[in-house]
């Protein structure tokens, strides 16, 4: 049976979350796409990026489903009974499933949560995982995001933002080259 978040707005609160909850489960289990072969600047992209964010948490930050489901105006007890199921621990286990679920994470998070899930964007980006999005929407300092993300950036520091400018110079090239 085919699951949907439409329940949030059908049921009780205490009901809708469990439902949510078998929602995410069926949609993060789904099928994805290998990586594709990565070139030798895509590989040290990735590892700076792992080293520059490797230790992350959550914290109490908004994760994944939460944001999905603020996305849609859920009910404030949904996303608090869904939140404590977040992954909270290692941005590692962002799966591509999970982040084309919950595309829009990014938007909807705040800087705890987009220090957390940024890094995850960033390598399923150079994979070839995201699928029809990109993660260059979603960054600061590219200019046809017009300061957008500045404020969700607050957190990242030197070696993260260093990891943050060499991806979006390497895209900038890669998107530039015939």
């Amino acid at each position: 049976m085919e699951l949907s978040l439409d329940i949030i707005y059908d049921s009780e609160p205490e009901q809708a979350a469990a439902h949510v909850l078998a929602y995410f489960r069926q949609e993060f289990a789904k099928p994805f796409p290998p990586p594709k072969p990565l070139s030798r600047e895509e590989k040290a992209l990735i590892e700076q990026i792992d080293a520059a964010f490797d230790g992350v948490t959550l914290e109490d930050g908004i994760g994944l489903m939460t944001t999905q489901l603020l996305d849609m105006y859920a009910p404030k007890e949904v996303c608090a009974a869904v939140a404590p199921s977040e992954e909270r621990s290692d941005w590692r286990r962002i799966t591509p499933a999970m982040a084309r679920t919950c595309w829009d994470a990014l938007n909807f998070t705040d800087p705890r949560g987009y220090r957390f899930l940024l890094p995850a964007w960033l390598t399923l980006d150079l994979r070839g995982q995201l699928g029809d999005f990109d993660a260059l929407d979603y960054l600061p300092l590219v200019p046809e995001n017009c300061g957008i993300y500045e404020s969700q950036a607050v957190l990242l520091n030197d070696r993260q933002l260093e990891a943050v400018i060499n991806f979006i110079e390497y895209r900038q090239r890669e998107d530039c080259s015939p």
